[in-house]
């Protein structure tokens, strides 16, 4: 299945290589297998304007370099634009500038033009496309659904499944639906250092007059929201990876020093997902979440990244458990590769194998582990956990023992992507404070779960990054 983001660049693509050609939204739509309603309404989602019209004013725009550098009558400027007639240019013409093509060629005057539209990298996800975001009022709604415990952990599994039962079984249950079959998923975090977050699966209700038995209702408040828009092929894709992808993408927003808006991460973000077949095989899904203008915050605007401490933690004797990734002699990109574990559910596997709770280890003990190993000049990046000592291999899995240690521990502080390469920053700090690594020939990285996977009011989180006292023996 074609992913939206291409869908759109070669469409965005075909309308500038046919401003000459007989090129309409019906042809597009031909072109690409779809049906012109579905094109239309999937363009006018994406770009909040009209196919049709933004075709005629991209052939408008290109008029205007035959207009004012060539001797070419406006009857065949009309023909290579691919007006039918003199008559209907003119009137196009007139509509969108405000002046006709002979007036601009006597006066010279300076146009507003719209220029291509055009999608960039940092839009495209491997399951669709985001756009965004863009500051917008919500007004006031109310929903009635069920509210969870998510655990950092289930993220990209749970809320699936949950979906999936309020929307089989449970929404007959729910009188009055509005807006239907919108579906809303409202987002709150939970207290400071909690490795869960609350998420309630809902139907918008014209009013909470009836709220069945064994469900929950909240209204949210008219509020200053920013928005993304995302299309992809089927709204389970919207995982956790997702949500990440767009709190970077509107941390860099918030972040401009000209932008005057702050994101207000101690409320709720709410996810509007049109289940409806009018965009075809693709599926629509608004995300917003409230902001508040930096001159009302009652915190600081900024809180720098970068080393807040360093200390020393004694460890058990431990069994470490995983796979072996990658070997490289460049750097590796670390979050893609805890990504695709969380994705396969691989840490659940491992997890499985200790038969007790992990925190009770050492603190940290549940964390996610990404061990880094450098042998003759090549750096092996092995994913998995610590478990305790002598526990059994799972079959798929190769197991690295450590005996009782002291490790060296440096704790990054930042968003997501700036703190995942931070290794030769903490060694330097770490040596400065008098917590030499002794040339250690390996260190790991430690999701931690009430520290990396849950952001701050900033979009912020910590990483830690460990190493041996005492080398391997």
């Amino acid at each position: 299945m074609v992913n939206p983001y291409d869908l759109l660049e070669s469409v965005l693509t075909n309308i500038e290589k046919g401003l000459k050609e007989n090129i309409t939204v019906d042809s597009i739509a031909c072109e690409f297998d779809l049906s012109t309603r579905h094109l239309q309404r999937l363009f006018g989602f994406a770009f909040n304007q009209s196919l049709g019209s933004y075709i005629r004013s991209r052939k408008l725009a290109a008029s205007i370099d035959d207009l004012l550098n060539t001797d070419l009558n406006i009857l065949d400027i009309a023909l290579e634009y691919d007006f039918e007639y003199e008559a209907s240019y003119i009137r196009s013409f007139r509509r969108e500038y405000g002046i006709t093509p002979g007036d601009l060629r006597k006066t010279g005057k300076i146009l507003s033009i719209t220029p291509p539209l055009q999608l960039f990298n940092s839009q495209k996800y491997p399951n669709g496309v985001m756009f965004g975001p863009e500051i917008v009022v919500v007004p006031q709604f109310h929903v009635i659904g069920k509210k969870y415990k998510i655990p950092f952990r289930d993220s990209m599994t749970l809320p699936i499944s949950l979906i999936k039962q309020l929307l089989d079984k449970e929404q007959q249950n729910i009188q009055d639906m509005t807006n239907s079959p919108v579906f809303i998923t409202v987002t709150s975090k939970a207290e400071e250092g909690a490795d869960y977050f609350y998420q309630m699966y809902a139907l918008q209700q014209k009013t909470l007059e009836h709220i069945p038995e064994g469900f929950d209702s909240y209204t949210f408040p008219t509020s200053l929201c920013a928005k993304f828009h995302f299309i992809c092929n089927d709204f389970r894709e919207f995982n956790m990876h997702t949500g990440d992808k767009m709190f970077q993408a509107i941390n860099n927003f918030m972040d401009s020093e000209n932008q005057k808006y702050f994101i207000e991460r101690e409320r709720i973000d709410i996810c509007i997902s049109d289940l409806s077949e009018k965009y075809g095989e693709f599926h629509q899904l608004e995300w917003f979440s409230p902001v508040i203008e930096k001159t009302q915050l009652k915190i600081p605007a900024h809180n720098p990244s970068g080393i807040k401490k360093v200390y020393k933690q004694e460890l058990p004797a431990l069994r470490f458990i995983g796979k072996k990734c990658i070997e490289t002699s460049e750097k590796a990109n670390v979050l893609n590769l805890l990504d695709n574990w969380q994705l396969n559910g691989w840490f659940d596997d491992i997890e499985k194998q200790s038969g007790k709770d992990l925190k009770t280890l050492f603190d940290g003990g549940d964390s996610y582990i990404n061990l880094v190993r450098k042998k003759d000049g090549i750096f092996e990046h092995w994913m998995g956990m610590f478990l305790p000592e002598g526990t059994e291999v799972p079959q798929g899995y190769e197991a690295v023992d450590f005996p009782k240690m002291t490790i060296n521990v440096c704790n990054v502080y930042g968003k997501r992507d700036e703190i995942a390469d931070y290794e030769t920053e903490c060694r330097n700090k770490l040596t400065e404070d008098g917590f030499p690594c002794e040339k250690a020939q390996w260190y790991f990285r430690r999701f931690n779960w009430n520290k990396f996977f849950g952001e701050d009011v900033y979009g912020k989180r910590l990483l830690d990054y460990c190493y041996p006292v005492i080398s391997q023996k």
